[in-house]
């Protein structure tokens, strides 16, 4: 690892859940892939290995981890767990459908879509502002610690999704945050003091097995 160089930052989200075709809240529920996801991961994998990386971290999730698991494979890298790289711990919700807690917990729902500036409380989890912080707090460990590394995250769509609000600074509660695919790529550093997006949520390499929308969270 050269000091003097970007970190930089490439971001796998995992691959699908049937909970995530189905809409069920996950957090930090621990679901496996299913077999479309194993094969996102699979092509996700065939596409980072055209690459190098001097480090190699994942969410200590089941979903995250077997991602990260079958992209090591083809890197002959092992992924480091890394529980602050989970998805935003929702508590009470967790395994309950979205479209049940539209009106039950509307402004959390709202927050998973939209930028917003008041903290968000969930009862038995973390609020807004928390999840943001550790995710926030994380990636600010991990580039200071590791100076100039080329380094690959696994991580989850909601932990992605604070990840853009922090590089972006985005304080607009009119602001639509975008959402990652299953298994889509997003790429970010730090350069002479600051965090650059690079990019957000390729998919070219999953053009062949027929992405659905899914839940984030």
């Amino acid at each position: 690892m050269d000091p003097s160089r970007d970190t930089v930052f490439t971001a796998v989200r995992h691959g699908q859940t049937g909970a995530n075709l189905s809409g069920v809240l996950q957090g930090h529920l621990d679901t496996p892939l299913d077999e479309i996801g194993r094969a996102q991961a699979r092509i996700a994998a065939e596409r980072l290995k055209q690459e190098t990386f001097d480090l190699f971290y994942t969410s200590d999730l089941s979903r995250a981890l077997e991602t990260a698991r079958i992209i090591g494979e083809a890197l002959k890298m092992e992924p480091v767990p890394l529980p602050d790289l989970r998805e935003w711990h929702l508590g009470e919700l967790e395994g309950r459908p979205h479209d049940e807690l539209k009106n039950e917990f509307p402004e959390v729902i709202r927050s998973f879509r939209h930028d917003i500036t008041d903290d968000i409380p969930v009862p038995g989890g973390e609020s807004r502002n928390e999840f943001f912080a550790r995710v926030a707090n994380s990636l600010d460990r991990l580039r200071l610690e590791n100076p100039g590394a080329r380094i690959l995250l696994v991580t989850h769509g909601g932990t992605l999704r604070a990840v853009y609000r922090h590089i972006a600074g985005v304080i607009d509660p009119g602001c639509l945050i975008p959402q990652p695919v299953n298994a889509g790529i997003s790429r970010f550093r730090y350069h002479e003091g600051s965090w650059q997006m690079l990019s957000w949520n390729e998919t070219a390499h999953l053009a062949g097995i027929g992405q659905k929308e899914s839940l984030a969270f």
